[in-house]
């Protein structure tokens, strides 16, 4: 008995620990088996995020595998009140599959058949294509074709189960709604993508992302796909008024046809936003049909010239002369001067000058535009007068320290930021080289170049009380369904004069306008301020000009302002005075001042010294002297109003 239950112990010690052992072993392999399974899993979720397309084309290869690129709608351009101004329309290309059309004889005839009659090709043209490519899987036959043969053909092959091997890919095509409107604003599509103006600037948010198809045919010869759709391009919101650039479009069209001049150049702009509402520049061309000299060339010209001049003759037209030429400003620079010297306390507004018609600096005798000199001036009537001697003055006393501090801050020698391609920064004289001659002859706008749009955003931050913007194109970048992806904040970049200058330039420039070198910019029922500006073009002794002028309204609160450069109008008459620019800012503001809510019976309260005014309007107005640049200087310009 007690050997037996010796033997029994023992038995059920042995199972016991057999038991655990098994237990514990069963445990470590099931551990085992799902760490595994885990990490098979874990693997394959990572393949196919990786290289998941990569993968499905290499399944796809070894079926009788096809794949096209889904190409993705280029955004819209619109006006900022929503007038489309470039688009992307659907076109088609027809794909041919020759190896699956060869594959049975009784696909063939079907096939033909059908592209002949919906589609208007040739049998046996299209018979000796697929001949000669048979083992082709994507063959490009036409491009372009418009939807209704589309819609015929895949109607057609509905009904008829023989037909295969040909398939439709969609692309676009871009379309500008109004041919040369705001052309070099816009730019237009070249084979590379987005050439010039917003559609270079912009190429990124406008292009959107392509998508991909991978395709097959199955036992039954029906084309089976995996699908990567495309993310269409982005719209863009400009700042641009249709209505407005119509109007300045206009204006420089008829001067061009009437008189006549090298170049031309109108900016239309929000001084307190840098919002550009209008741009035109030279010759606008057609941008549906970008490379065609045609209105820009006589027929006898283009038979005469080579490819070279074509081309040439191309990229002069595609300047944009409002961001990429450089001049210099003349007389509509001594606003920014005059602004300088009172930031800097150099001067105050009751100071007074003298001028006797010229003024030696560096033993250059640099003379006045009024040659017998205009006597003691104020300081408005010296920009009213548009005197050199009271200007050299003026920076004699702010240095040549001040006078390139302020350059800089007010932008000139570096580039503006404007969202367009090709902004040139303009050339100024280095401090260490603004010597006293090249500051006094810097003071009134010569011996240095700027850009239009450098002047006109100098003069925006004067008038808006001193808070510089970025002049800009586009408002907002938003999807197809209207949903922002960016938005333009029309933040200060920084500040450039207080309110009280900005004030007092802006009393004297409306005086300047009502009584001084600028009365041909008045608008009848309207109080416009502004600077004219007449720089005499190296070399000096061709007496060729550049004529400008900077208008605004209303006087208290600017909410436009138009810049208008004609350089070497083609009329010799006219050729040195700045009255055409002048006249075209007042034909200009006369249908915009309306158009956006600023009306003659408005109620508008000004701070205009009425008595002064009166006392310079009793004044007769100083006659424009065409002999006013000595014949012994020949390097320092001198300005004629």
């Amino acid at each position: 008995m007690a050997k037996e239950r010796s033997e029994r112990r023992k038995r059920k010690r042995r199972e016991k620990t057999f038991n655990g052992v098994m237990k514990n072993s069963l445990y470590f392999v099931f551990i085992l088996l799902i760490l595994a399974c885990a990490f098979l899993i874990g693997r394959l979720v990572w393949l196919n995020n990786v290289n998941g397309d990569e993968y499905a084309r290499k399944v796809l290869s070894q079926q009788a595998y096809s794949s096209q690129t889904l190409v993705a709608e280029r955004g819209a351009i619109t006006d900022r009140n929503g007038i489309v101004l470039a688009r992307s329309e659907k076109i088609y290309n027809v794909i041919l599959d020759p190896k699956v059309i060869l594959s049975h004889d009784y696909y063939v005839q079907p096939t033909l058949d059908a592209m002949s009659e919906c589609l208007g090709y040739d049998a046996d043209e299209m018979l000796e294509v697929i001949n000669n490519n048979p083992e082709s899987r994507y063959l490009v036959f036409e491009k372009n074709i418009e939807y209704m043969r589309v819609s015929n053909f895949n109607k057609y092959k509905n009904s008829h189960k023989f037909v295969v091997g040909v398939w439709f890919e969609e692309n676009y095509s871009r379309v500008y709604s109004y041919g040369n409107f705001a052309s070099h604003v816009l730019g237009f599509m070249s084979k590379d993508g987005g050439s010039y103006g917003l559609e270079q600037y912009y190429d990124e948010y406008l292009t959107g992302i392509e998508g991909f198809e991978y395709g097959y045919y199955d036992p039954e010869l029906n084309r089976q796909k995996t699908v990567k759709e495309a993310r269409d391009g982005y719209t863009l919101e400009t700042t641009l008024d249709y209505n407005i650039q119509t109007i300045i479009q206009k204006k420089v069209e008829k001067f061009r046809e009437e008189i006549g001049c090298n170049n031309i150049g109108v900016i239309v702009m929000n001084p307190n936003n840098g919002e550009i509402y209008g741009m035109t520049s030279n010759y606008e061309f057609d941008l549906n049909n970008p490379r065609s000299l045609e209105g820009y060339c006589s027929d006898e010209e283009l038979e005469e010239m080579t490819d070279e001049e074509k081309t040439a003759a191309l990229y002069k037209m595609w300047r944009n002369f409002c961001i990429s030429d450089t001049y210099e400003p003349g007389s509509t620079f001594k606003t920014i001067t005059v602004a300088s010297a009172l930031e800097e306390n150099a001067i105050t507004t009751g100071d007074h000058f003298n001028c006797e018609g010229y003024t030696e600096k560096g033993g250059w005798r640099i003379g006045c535009n009024k040659k017998s000199g205009h006597g003691t001036l104020s300081l408005a009537e010296s920009l009213m007068k548009s005197c050199n001697c009271a200007l050299m003055e003026i920076a004699d006393r702010l240095g040549s320290d001040g006078f390139f501090k302020y350059q800089n801050l007010f932008g000139f020698g570096n580039r503006t930021g404007i969202d367009l391609t090709g902004e040139a920064t303009g050339i100024i004289i280095p401090r260490n080289k603004l010597n006293v001659t090249e500051l006094a002859t810097s003071s009134f706008g010569t011996t240095f170049n700027v850009t239009m749009i450098q002047i006109a955003s100098a003069y925006a931050s004067i008038l808006n009380g001193g808070e510089y913007y970025a002049p800009h194109v586009v408002k907002e970048i938003k999807t197809a369904d209207g949903v922002a992806v960016r938005k333009e904040e029309s933040a200060p970049v920084r500040e450039t004069v207080s309110q009280t200058t900005s004030d007092f330039i802006k009393e004297a420039l409306y005086m300047t306008v009502e009584a001084g070198t600028a009365t041909p910019a008045k608008v009848a029922g309207y109080l416009i301020g502004g600077k004219t500006g007449t720089a005499q073009k190296r070399p000096r002794t061709e007496k060729k000009y550049i004529v400008s002028f900077v208008g605004f309204a209303p006087i208290d609160n600017p909410q436009v302002m138009t810049y208008v450069v004609i350089d070497e109008i083609h009329d010799p008459e006219i050729a040195g005075s700045s009255s055409s620019a002048t006249r075209m800012t007042s034909e200009i503001m006369n249908e915009i001042l309306p158009y956006l809510g600023m009306y003659p019976e408005g109620d508008i309260v000004y701070t205009v010294d009425l008595d002064l005014l009166q006392e310079l309007e009793s004044k007769p107005m100083d006659e424009i002297n065409e002999d006013a640049i000595p014949e012994d200087y020949e390097d320092v310009e001198l300005i004629q109003e």
